[in-house]
């Protein structure tokens, strides 16, 4: 008997239980049939406006969902005062074509891939701490391009461009070291290093800088058009044809590593890196490159190289990326960023990837408004160099530029405080009066 009061309280719950759930079914049917749906409308003037100040055509306009939000973006000067977020490309910046007065909340980013090689006053705090977001190679920016120049992970792993060893170098007298450069005379000392380690090992050098060798015929267009064709088939195929290749950034910043280190591992050759001082935290592995920094002069790194030339299961250790089938990638660091960045700003379109993090940040309630600093831009002050017998021949331009650049972040930095427009001749004038004081070299 208790068996079946049991058993007919537990049919009974289930009853009601089936019908709540029929009930709520039902009800939301009801609420979401076509006569009660609630359709929401944005009226595109309340979207927040964001303005390029620089590097956009002046046609340039859209409306963009970034995500869930939508801004925006215009060039229109005129819409000035209304701008929520103003936008700068770093290698387009007039200083005295600053958008001032500036309103008050408004938000400044700054967008800059490259190294300060051209905008000298750039690294400095002077000047960084009047923007609000940072899209640059530090990792510490707010929309880091630390692995820009790294299309994807497949390319470090891929056997597709890989060589066996003794189809590489030393084959029809082909040199041992792959240059090519056609910026020449840069801050780093490039040239200078280059030509004294041709002294000690053969470097086959194509482009303008140190030119011994002519680029095959399919290739000369292409060096009209280089930035569009840093992963071209064509190029990577003559790559890797050498067991080395010179990498030797522009500019040695935190963070700063471009092609010049990706391409050769790309093609399973070695990299004489010089550059970034934390190339080691995004190499695929602990043996992936060969440190320019680590040797006392170029002589030193010849030989090593020679060394590494006439034994072929060393030099395999350094192809691990290529090879080990288990775990060709060590580095937990790199193969975490590569999985979870920003798939856009990696389709050749890291101007739409900014934009889309700055609309993102005027949707914070509050927003939060930070000030940048040397961390989001880490640049030395002065030229760096490897250790080489001769002596950089335009060091002393470099470390002139430099200073002026420091100079010129300080003057920016007053003009802006000021809050009021300034013309090229008002900038000038005080630059000169601080250098003939000697106030730039303090």
């Amino acid at each position: 008997m208790l068996h079946w009061c049991h058993r007919k309280s537990k049919l009974l719950f289930l009853v009601i239980i089936t019908t709540c759930c029929i009930y709520i079914l039902i009800s939301s049917k009801s609420d979401n049939g076509p006569k009660h749906k609630k359709k929401v409308h944005i009226a595109e003037n309340d979207l927040p406006l964001v303005l390029w100040w620089n590097a956009m055509p002046d046609d340039y306009g859209s409306t963009s969902l970034c995500d869930w939000y939508f801004c925006r973006f215009t060039t229109q000067r005129k819409h000035l005062a209304k701008a929520k977020a103003v936008l700068f490309y770093g290698s387009d910046i007039d200083i005295s074509d600053l958008p001032l007065p500036r309103s008050p909340g408004q938000l400044w980013a700054l967008l800059h891939e490259e190294s300060p090689r051209n905008v000298a006053f750039m690294p400095y705090n002077e000047w960084l701490q009047h923007f609000n977001f940072t899209s640059t190679f530090s990792r510490y920016s707010d929309a880091p391009l630390t692995t820009y120049y790294l299309p994807k992970i497949e390319n470090l792993t891929s056997p597709t461009y890989v060589i066996p060893v003794a189809d590489k170098s030393g084959q029809n007298n082909q040199g041992l070291v792959f240059f090519m450069q056609s910026d020449c005379d840069t801050m780093s000392g490039r040239d200078d290093y280059v030509r004294e380690l041709m002294n000690y090992v053969t470097i086959d050098s194509y482009g303008a800088c140190l030119k011994n060798h002519e680029l095959p015929d399919s290739l000369q267009e292409q060096q009209h058009d280089y930035l569009n064709n840093l992963y071209s088939p064509e190029i990577l195929k003559l790559i890797a044809r050498y067991k080395f290749v010179l990498s030797y950034e522009n500019g040695i910043c935190y963070d700063y590593i471009t092609e010049k280190f990706w391409r050769p591992l790309t093609v399973g050759s070695i990299p004489l890196y010089f550059g970034s001082p934390t190339v080691k935290d995004w190499a695929p592995n602990h043996k992936s490159f060969i440190d320019i920094s680590d040797f006392n002069s170029p002589k030193d790194l010849a030989n090593f190289i020679k060394k590494l030339d006439a034994n072929e299961t060393e030099y395999n250790a350094y192809l691990q990326h290529k090879f080990n089938m288990v775990k060709p990638i060590g580095n937990e660091r790199l193969v975490k960023e590569l999985r979870t960045r920003n798939s856009s700003l990696y389709a050749n379109n890291f101007f739409q990837s900014f934009e889309c993090g700055v609309c993102r940040k005027l949707y914070q309630h509050p927003i939060k408004i930070q000030m940048a600093s040397e961390i989001h831009y880490q640049c030395p002050h002065q030229p760096v160099y490897p250790r080489m017998f001769g002596k950089v021949r335009n060091n002393e331009e470099w470390l002139s530029a430099m200073e002026l650049g420091k100079c010129q972040a300080n003057i920016l930095d007053r003009f802006l405080k000021r809050n009021l427009k300034f013309t090229k001749d008002n900038f000038t004038k005080l630059l000169n009066d601080e250098m003939i004081l000697g106030k730039c070299l303090a």
